[in-house]
């Protein structure tokens, strides 16, 4: 069924409720929500587009942004949300492949957008309807709302999303995301995370994200509940949007609560109405999630496991279980999961307590790449490949490892960064840091840490006598080098861009 049926009748029971709030205040009722849906849908109708045509969402966070996904998809059209950290390369590589017949694009992005008219074959002044600095449609761009049509029928494995990875390891890869993927994704989340219309959730993570689109906005209005909407991340107006309007959900990735607590602006707001925080994107020390619960008073912190192949979160944990280190939690009900052996070609499952990569297959788990030639590299029998080393206990939970490809091997043996980074964090003179391997004749790969200090006094030695005493982990683990680095590169949803860190300490 198509995603649009079911905000379609939530859209119009809610009516004057408050649907959408912007940095500045300005708010958005369920009324006006729609109706600015119908008049995209109307505009992409007009451009004799709709099923199975792709059109491409190069917008900033502001509230446009979730009526431009409602009214493509009301037409029964593919909407791409494009990564607006992408240099225009990028950009174009990513256009290029998927081929858009049209585009929703920002006054803020202008000179891309004329750039990619010249380079983007169907890309024209006709075919790429404008939204002001500001998040407001072009009023003179879309037709009125009682010309669109009537959601267009489309089957649960139709195509609803194409969404591009970051790229940070490679060219970016369009994932696939049908109605069934998108749906059954946000009832995960609404279930998991139990939303209802009393919330008022703040979205802090980029709209262009599984997790700020079907993690933080379009679940919440699902149930009639208040989005906020952050425009670009920034810890002080974050928590100064939470205490304003109560918000009750967000959802961050560790770097941004790091933020958050070195930021005074942050901790000098009450913060309390935080009934839940969701954190993930990359590992969290118990030390950052500690002391980010504690100094703003967040009832529970859930851990948000997802990719863009799972449309989002695919294992957390409920409020009552204890955290603990490197915890995931259970696989969600839309997903089936093996954990394998990564030393074989053939599917093999570990036991409880060995690690292993996680496999999934289910209702949020893509069908495929837009290019379908990659599919052999990331499926097995239907089972996506996540790339991720997990362990399982004996009660089914899982905990986090690392990535397939960011595990080091040094002397033969295997380093988990995530396990040194946990071990440095707790050095009080290390604000950040992160570990991953870089060349060494002798031991094939080097433990190497760059580290972000917080005591601008602190030196290699400080840190490798602190490592000795404190600790616990074996030898091999130790980093080899330390570098350290003023602040760390990072990727568009704020995770620590390890690509970009490893090429500046290998200079």
């Amino acid at each position: 069924m198509n995603i649009a049926v079911r905000f379609a009748h939530r859209l119009a029971e809610r009516g004057t409720d408050t649907a959408i709030v912007s940095a500045d205040g300005t708010t958005t009722t369920y009324e006006e929500l729609a109706a600015q849906t119908r008049r995209v849908a109307a505009w992409v109708d007009a451009q004799g587009l709709g099923v199975g045509d792709r059109i491409a969402v190069y917008l900033p966070d502001t509230p446009a942004y979730l009526p431009a996904m409602l009214g493509v998809w009301q037409t029964g059209a593919v909407a791409s949300p494009i990564n607006t950290r992408f240099g225009l390369d990028e950009l174009e590589y990513t256009l290029s492949d998927l081929d858009p017949a049209a585009l929703i694009g920002s006054d803020v992005f202008s000179e891309n957008i004329h750039a990619l008219e010249d380079r983007i074959d169907g890309l024209d002044g006709d075919s790429v309807v404008g939204v002001d600095s500001g998040g407001t449609f072009d009023a003179g761009g879309l037709p009125g709302p009682e010309t669109a049509p009537e959601p267009v029928r489309r089957l649960d494995d139709e195509a609803a999303v194409v969404m591009y990875t970051s790229g940070t390891t490679g060219r970016p890869k369009g994932v696939i995301q049908t109605h069934r993927n998108v749906g059954a994704q946000l009832d995960v989340n609404v279930t998991h995370f139990d939303l209802s219309a009393a919330d008022v959730s703040l979205v802090a993570v980029p709209l262009f994200h599984v997790g700020g689109l079907y993690g933080g906005a379009l679940p919440a209005l699902l149930e009639g509940a208040t989005v906020v909407v952050q425009p670009a991340w920034d810890a002080a107006q974050w928590a100064e949007l939470a205490e304003t309007h109560e918000a009750t959900f967000s959802g961050l990735i560790p770097t941004m609560m790091l933020d958050a607590l070195n930021t005074e602006a942050a901790r000098e707001r009450d913060t309390s109405s935080l009934e839940q925080v969701a954190y993930g994107g990359s590992p969290a020390t118990e030390e950052t999630l500690d002391s980010f619960q504690s100094v703003f008073g967040v009832g529970a912190l859930r851990n948000y496991y997802g990719q863009t192949e799972n449309t989002g979160l695919s294992v957390t944990f409920d409020a009552g279980t204890e955290r603990r280190p490197g915890l995931l939690g259970r696989p969600v009900h839309a997903v089936e999961h093996r954990v394998v052996d990564v030393t074989v070609e053939d599917l093999t499952d570990v036991p409880p307590g060995e690690e292993g990569e996680l496999l999934l297959r289910g209702d949020i788990i893509t069908p495929g790449y837009w290019d379908e030639s990659l599919n052999a590299d990331y499926f097995t029998d239907g089972w996506l490949h996540t790339d991720d080393v997990v362990r399982a206990d004996e009660d089914g939970l899982l905990y986090y490892v690392d990535r397939v490809d960011d595990m080091i091997i040094s002397g033969g043996e295997n380093v988990a960064p995530s396990e040194v980074e946990n071990a440095l964090q707790g050095h009080p003179g290390i604000e950040a840091v992160a570990v991953f391997g870089t060349d060494h004749e002798r031991w094939g790969e080097a433990v190497t840490a760059a580290i972000v200090p917080a005591d601008p006094g602190l030196t290699e030695d400080d840190v490798t006598e602190w490592w000795e005493a404190n600790a616990g982990l074996a030898g091999y683990k130790r980093p080899r080098r330390i570098e350290f680095v003023s602040e760390f590169p990072r990727t568009a949803t704020q995770k620590i861009d390890k690509v970009s860190l490893r090429d500046q300490v290998g200079e």
